[in-house]
């Protein structure tokens, strides 16, 4: 038995990487992200498509792996001196956009009939953007060290940091959904709980954790063994995950990105991102794979009012809604264009959310299909805007 696990693993890794890196390298032949051919191979080699299925159930296994990893990687990214350079645009911009958007779709979707919990994520898992996407998209057009790529990541990395907040409200929201009442004063007050345990976690993982870590990273890398530090990297995210979600009612999840800022504050920061990037990337291209494996395309042809509604919040609102905030604040065309553009896609985040709502069972099957079509669509048009963009200021420089 253990071997036919083992053998149907490697079979899963085999078709999966094969097709991931061909459709890979065809998206970004097309000026495309990489994520949508991980997507579509996931999707090829799942139930709903002829041919070779993979085994779901190890695959959501290995894409758990994926997460942690992942999440593990954002903290490493996250550096607060990125959003103190463009705070006074940024934060306000982030939460007005993010809680009008979250509303809009609340609403939609409780009209179609959909609970206000489910309404609620759902909202919030496409009111984020893919931060990896839109750097990607800036460096390749030029903008990343621009004026308005400097405040569309900042921009990002408060959605990032709203949606973490988010998942923390995830739990309370399933409980009220099985039957458990809460007043909207309890709700705020678990909420509040949640997110006091989390600054509790972070901080003593930013002081005292990250001597700790840089004490034990030292050493290991005094033994100039690069397997034994990668060994170590893994070993630190684990522990620091799992005892987050022992110790402090968080998700393992939420405990690798603290484990990423808590990494990401040592003097080995730049050593522990070049060992860790590759293996995190790969779990990343599983992670996507199983997120794939699980669209059913014939639920957007049976929901396809809701997908168009959602694609236009998504790629028509949430831009709409970012130039009109930017223009409030009195920042120049240029750069409440180029935010509203960065907002016109979701990524990485969105799926995060969305997976550990439906194994809550707040958000329906349906709902994640829409989401990954949603994203298909989304990643596709995103870098055609920014060329657009770039194209034309080109033009009126000249």
């Amino acid at each position: 038995m253990p071997e036919l696990v083992h053998l149907k693993i490697v079979i899963i890794l085999t078709f999966g990487f094969t097709l991931a890196s061909l459709l890979g390298y065809c998206s970004i032949k097309f000026k495309l992200s990489p994520i949508m051919g991980y997507l579509i191979a996931g999707f090829l080699i799942g139930p709903y498509s002829p041919g070779f299925v993979a085994d779901k159930e190890i695959s959501e296994q290995l894409a758990e792996i994926g997460v942690i990893l992942m999440m593990f990687g954002v903290g490493l990214h996250f550096k607060w001196q990125d959003l103190v350079r463009v705070k006074n645009i940024a934060i306000p911009g982030a939460i007005g956009q993010t809680l009008f958007a979250t509303a809009i779709t609340a609403i939609v979707m409780h009209i179609l009939g959909w609970s206000w919990e489910a309404g609620i994520v759902f909202g919030l898992a496409i009111g984020v953007a893919s931060t990896v996407v839109l750097v990607r998209v800036l460096d390749s057009n030029n903008l990343l060290r621009t004026q308005e790529g400097k405040i569309a990541v900042g921009w990002l990395i408060v959605e990032d940091i709203i949606t973490v907040a988010a998942i923390l409200l995830i739990p309370t929201l399933a409980a009220s959904l099985n039957g458990q009442s809460y007043s909207p004063a309890q709700v705020v007050g678990a909420f509040g709980m949640a997110i006091f345990k989390f600054f509790i976690l972070a901080i003593i993982m930013i002081t005292a954790g990250r001597r700790l870590v840089t004490y034990l990273l030292t050493k290991v890398q005094n033994t100039d063994s690069q397997e034994l530090f990668l060994l170590s990297i893994l070993a630190i995210t684990f522990v620091i995950a799992t005892a987050s979600a022992l110790l402090f009612g968080t998700s393992i999840a939420l405990g690798a990105f603290i484990a990423g800022m808590s990494a990401a504050q040592t003097p080995l920061r730049k050593v522990v991102l070049q060992t860790a990037e590759p293996l995190k990337d790969t779990f990343i291209v599983i992670f996507f794979l199983s997120v794939g494996m699980i669209f059913n395309p014939l639920a957007i042809f049976q929901h396809f009012g809701v997908f168009l509604l959602i694609l236009a919040i998504i790629v028509i609102i949430k831009p709409l809604l970012a130039f009109l905030i930017t223009t409030v604040l009195k920042y120049p065309p240029k750069v409440a264009v180029t935010v509203a553009i960065s907002l016109s896609q979701i990524g990485e985040f969105s799926f995060i959310m969305a997976e550990q709502a439906t194994k809550f069972k707040i958000l329906p099957s349906v709902g994640y299909d829409i989401l990954v079509a949603c994203a298909l669509i989304s990643l596709s048009i995103n870098p055609s805007l920014f060329k657009l963009l770039n194209l034309g200021q080109k033009n009126s420089t000249a």
